[in-house]
């Protein structure tokens, strides 16, 4: 059994309210706060009290209600990402398939010679058999018993996971993921593979509880067109994924986006920008127009 020695001791609800006190936390309402407690995890909850603190020591004035606040501001931006990740997803899947469909038929993605990895390719294909043999949505259902298993690829294409579906763009030939990045996205090869990489973990962060508030060090790092470096932007924090989410989306969603955003901060105005790596005027930098398609000129 492994050993307990230098794990900290197990606290009931009680004792964790009284160590938050201890530590300086204003705690109004024991009642709420330990219902709180009960439904977040203790662990969960407490992360968002770092920027309220120094060491273990609460700022003065900083009350549980505040913490709550930025625990529901981040719930926010979580739902935001996870509303807008789906429809970057659906439009990559489109795009996708009748690019590649169009070029090389509704069976050309069994072609290994039609990818640059024969490996990955390889490796696609077993993944995909296998949600295809668990699917049972009614058109995969239909091709299964109607056509003889057979799945055009925008068929397929429904039932592979985003992060599925960001590896097999990446290893589509470069002469069609240049062209698709072009004639959807207005932008290189590069940025399009980046951005759908950093949105896949967005996404799944999103919808796993992962905390965007005082997030750093995200991985992948985002490629940023320059108007957004020159600003200061930390190509590893929040804001940034939040932008590589951005620039996957069709025109018609993009304001939408930033509205989302923009009241979320409107709604919880005890959440600081800073904290996810919003720089000043960060409206304005996104919505000049062709902003995202200036990288175009940022090769």
């Amino acid at each position: 059994m492994p050993t307990t020695t230098g794990a900290k001791p197990f606290l009931n609800y009680d004792e964790q309210l009284a160590l938050l006190r201890e530590r300086g936390l204003i705690i109004a309402n024991p009642a709420a706060a330990k219902e709180t407690l009960r439904k977040t995890n203790y662990y969960r909850f407490s992360a968002y009290s770092l920027t309220l603190r120094k060491d273990d020591v609460f700022y003065p004035q900083v009350t549980f209600e505040d913490i709550e606040t930025l625990y529901h501001f981040d719930a926010e931006i979580r739902k935001i990402v996870f509303e807008f990740g789906s429809i970057a997803e659906i439009a990559a899947r489109s795009y996708i398939a009748y690019y590649h469909a169009e070029k090389y038929g509704p069976l050309g993605y069994l072609n290994n010679q039609n990818f640059q990895s024969e490996q990955y390719h390889a490796a696609f294909l077993q993944k995909l058999y296998q949600a295809l043999d668990k699917s049972s949505d009614p058109f995969v259902l239909h091709h299964r018993n109607e056509k003889g298993g057979v799945y055009p690829f925008w068929v397929a294409v429904e039932e592979i996971t985003f992060g599925a579906l960001s590896l097999l763009y990446k290893n589509m030939l470069a002469e069609d993921r240049a062209n698709i990045a072009r004639t959807y996205y207005g932008i290189p090869r590069k940025y399009v593979e980046n951005a759908m990489q950093c949105a896949v973990v967005a996404r799944n962060m999103a919808a796993h509880g992962g905390r965007f508030y005082n997030r750093k060090n995200l991985k992948p790092a985002v490629l940023l067109p320059v108007a957004l470096e020159r600003a200061g932007v930390k190509n590893d924090q929040s804001f940034a994924y939040l932008y590589a989410l951005y620039v996957l989306l069709p025109d018609e969603h993009r304001l939408t986006f930033i509205n989302a955003i923009r009241h979320a901060f409107r709604k919880y105005s005890f959440a600081q920008p800073r904290y996810l790596g919003f720089p000043e005027d960060w409206e304005n930098l996104i919505l000049q127009p062709g902003s995202a398609r200036r990288l175009q000129n940022h090769q």
